[in-house]
């Protein structure tokens, strides 16, 4: 699965972030001890806005009430990017994602 995170083929990069939450689902603490959530967060800067917008629906899955993403200025570029070039299918994950985010003093 770290391979396949790392992988240059985007469609193999999407389907593994998928994986990391399903992983999370059966094992929390393997998904933690094995990196996979930072993996998931460089994903987010990924090129193909596909591979993008699965990170992003794989974090929102594992998000629980905790932040699993820092939302800088460069990971809002990034988002909002992808935002743009994705199916409505990651549009409605990005947002998702956006809207629970708190914006801070500027």
């Amino acid at each position: 699965l770290q391979r396949c995170l790392a992988d240059e083929d985007p469609y193999v990069k999407k389907t593994a972030a998928m994986c990391v939450a399903k992983l999370f689902d059966i094992s929390p603490s393997m998904v933690r001890d094995q990196g996979f959530l930072d993996q998931l967060r460089e994903l987010i800067c990924d090129a193909n806005p596909m591979v993008v917008a699965n990170a992003v629906a794989a974090l929102s899955e594992i998000l629980s009430d905790r932040d699993v993403l820092e939302l800088t200025t460069t990971v809002l570029q990034k988002l909002l990017a992808a935002l743009n070039e994705c199916s409505e299918w990651g549009q409605v994950f990005i947002l998702d994602f956006l809207a629970k985010f708190t914006p801070g003093d500027a």
